[in-house]
């Protein structure tokens, strides 16, 4: 038990160390004028890029911190401490059962409002790249239901 909770400390650290502060409000006015794109498919080129930005974050974390696992537990514990110190939502959980993730207070809802469609997709593309990544295979993650179209919160099934 120890070892595990050096281990998160390790990655707060981390977290620290290789983040920008940017702010909030700034993130809520970007996403809700690139959102307004997503008719033209700039939605799947944004999903892409925070899949790579899960990517890059998971490689650092194994090549600088020696952070590394098999487990899709023990990778969605380390994503639990990313996600929620990231202030980009307010509740991460997770299911194995069901396998599914699901989040409260996504910043991405906050800055679209209502919408007909998901609109935390690039969270899943992040997701997808860090567990694929970590596990050092292929996952696939995919918001099944969304606060923003009138779900209790945002699910996020995991294959």
């Amino acid at each position: 038990m120890e070892y595990l909770k050096d281990r998160f400390r390790a990655l707060a650290e981390a977290i620290e160390r290789e983040s920008v502060l940017v702010h909030r409000a700034a993130l809520i006015d970007g996403y809700r004028d690139l959102y307004k794109l997503s008719r033209l498919g700039i939605d799947k080129v944004i999903k892409k890029a925070t899949e790579y930005g899960g990517k890059k974050g998971a490689k650092i974390l194994k090549e600088r911190y020696g952070i590394h696992t098999d487990r899709l537990d023990e990778a969605l514990d380390i994503l639990t401490v990313i996600a929620e110190s990231s202030r980009l939502l307010d509740v991460f959980e997770y299911d194995l059962d069901n396998m599914e993730i699901r989040v409260d207070g996504s910043i991405l809802v906050e800055a679209v409002g209502e919408s007909k469609k998901p609109v935390c997709e690039p969270m899943a593309g992040f997701f997808e790249g860090f567990l694929s990544e970590l596990l050092e295979k292929k996952i696939s993650v995919k918001e099944v239901a969304c606060r923003a179209q009138g779900s209790e919160r945002c699910i996020f099934k995991i294959k």
